[in-house]
């Protein structure tokens, strides 16, 4: 349950265009006094991504990215695919448990409530590294730990780089760890309600 509630919002809102649309204007990349993009292409170059992120699409071969961007995407896919996965195994494992709790007879309350309290815990540890190491040491943590190259080490004027700058993934990472604090918000008060077991 903690893993469905951590990675459904960014299995998610990565797909909700209308939040890209967004961010990419807050970031500048379609937005501001010098735009990188018009809209239109930055939101066709984010789609061609998601397809090819969650269904394999080939990327265009447009002349757009260069080798090495198209090397990082390879690995950036295979670590979708997993966290696409691992979103529906939890979020399937977490309607098992559910169903045979209450077959059970047993209170779903306490998972509830433990789930909630857990991911709150979990998002409060994160938030606190990212306010005092600084988004750009978590940044830079992460694609160490992810990545067993350098191939995102790529430079300021690839279109990867000037389609999605660094502010681009700190505005997500913050929305999307807001959106998991509602759940767990949410799973919380209602493991506070006697009829949760009846659900």
């Amino acid at each position: 349950m903690v893993a469905a509630v951590l990675l459904t919002p960014f299995s998610l809102l990565v797909n909700f265009v209308p939040l890209q649309r967004l961010l990419l204007a807050m970031v500048g990349t379609t937005g501001g006094a010098t735009p990188r993009f018009s809209v239109a292409e930055a939101v066709r170059r984010v789609l061609d991504l998601l397809k090819y992120l969650a269904l394999r699409r080939p990327l265009p071969n447009d002349g757009f990215y260069s080798p090495l961007e198209i090397a990082h995407m390879s690995d950036v896919q295979t670590i979708f695919q997993i966290v696409y996965l691992k979103t529906v195994a939890s979020c399937l494992l977490t309607v098992v448990l559910i169903v045979v709790l209450r077959k059970k007879g047993r209170d779903i309350r306490r998972v509830v409530r433990a789930a909630g309290i857990t991911v709150l815990a979990l998002i409060a540890v994160l938030g606190t590294t990212s306010v005092t190491a600084g988004f750009d040491a978590l940044f830079i943590a992460f694609h160490r730990l992810a990545f067993a190259n350098d191939f995102w080490l790529l430079p300021e004027d690839s279109g990867l780089i000037r389609l999605f700058p660094e502010e681009y993934f700190m505005n997500y990472f913050f929305i999307a760890l807001g959106a998991s604090v509602a759940i767990a918000i949410i799973l919380t008060l209602l493991s506070r309600q006697k009829n949760v077991r009846r659900l």
